[in-house]
């Protein structure tokens, strides 16, 4: 996959040393119930980090408080030093966190490009008198975001796609248009909740690769939840674990994938000390 035109309104960072974000002790509760559990996440810049856990493990609720859509009962959200607890979700976006959902929100009655047009706003610099009186910076501000809609739309492999529905594409296909929209924020971090769920191998495959060039071509790091254990241990770089709200473990993939306690988790434990653990499968 080739590098886009950085220069039509994406830009490339450079992979510096060093956590790009940084969780301490990200806790919520439901009532009686706590979701998350004093949670801890250094993610590195320009990396592929990758969250797991069984149903109900506390995934999507740690990437909704990372995101503002839940406040955190305790716990601190550094993204480049900034404190992102207390933000609202527009805010957070601003401050340079994108993500994707585990059921996919693009907008049924826009186009492709306007979907991706919408999640460029929180970049645009023309304001409301801008649009009203039709200002230079208007349509300069107009210019550019359907310039770097075209950047993402041919990186994604979309561009043929630029004005269909967004709900007469493929499933897969969708699922990259949801991934550029949340590219066209310029973030600094992409959170990507299940972007495999629902995916044959070959769109699974053509997914990491999409992964690998948002990190290797454009240098946003990329955190992401996911189920299909093929993929997170041939992409990720290092993987944390909940159980039950808490960290259970983390590491490289191929400690994870030999951790007892990981293998029970997702298992059981008899199937965990049987023969699951005498063939060596991944978790």
């Amino acid at each position: 996959m080739s590098a886009p035109n950085l220069k039509s309104g994406v830009t490339r960072r450079p992979a510096d040393a060093g956590s790009v974000l940084s969780v301490r002790g990200l806790t919520k509760t439901f009532g009686g119930l706590i979701a998350c559990n004093s949670v801890d996440l250094e993610v590195p810049r320009a990396s592929i980090v990758s969250v797991i856990g069984p149903n109900g493990a506390g995934k999507t609720t740690f990437f909704n408080m990372i995101t503002g859509i839940y406040e955190p009962a305790a716990g601190s959200i550094m993204l480049d030093g900034v404190d992102l607890v207390g933000l609202r979700p527009d805010q957070v976006t601003a401050a340079g966190i994108a993500r994707t959902f585990q059921n996919i929100r693009l907008f049924a009655s826009m186009t492709a490009e306007e979907n991706i047009l919408v999640g460029r706003h929180p970049r645009l610099k023309a304001n409301y008198a801008d649009a009203l009186f039709r200002t230079r910076r208007f349509y300069e501000d107009e210019a550019s975001a359907r310039e770097a809609a075209a950047v993402l739309l041919d990186f994604v492999g979309l561009r043929r796609a630029s004005n269909e529905l967004s709900t007469s594409l493929p499933y897969g296909d969708q699922r990259r248009l949801e991934i550029a929209r949340a590219l066209a924020t310029n973030p600094k971090v992409i959170l990507l909740d299940e972007p495999a769920a629902g995916m044959n191998p070959r769109e699974t495959e053509n997914l990491k690769a999409l992964i690998r060039a948002i990190r290797d071509d454009l240098g946003v790091t990329v955190v992401l939840i996911e189920h299909d254990m093929r993929l997170v241990m041939t992409l990720s770089e290092y993987i944390t674990v909940l159980n039950y709200g808490a960290k259970l473990a983390e590491g490289l993939p191929h400690q994870v994938r030999n951790n007892p306690e990981v293998m029970e988790a997702y298992l059981g434990r008899g199937a965990a000390a049987g023969e699951y653990g005498k063939e060596g499968g991944h978790a």
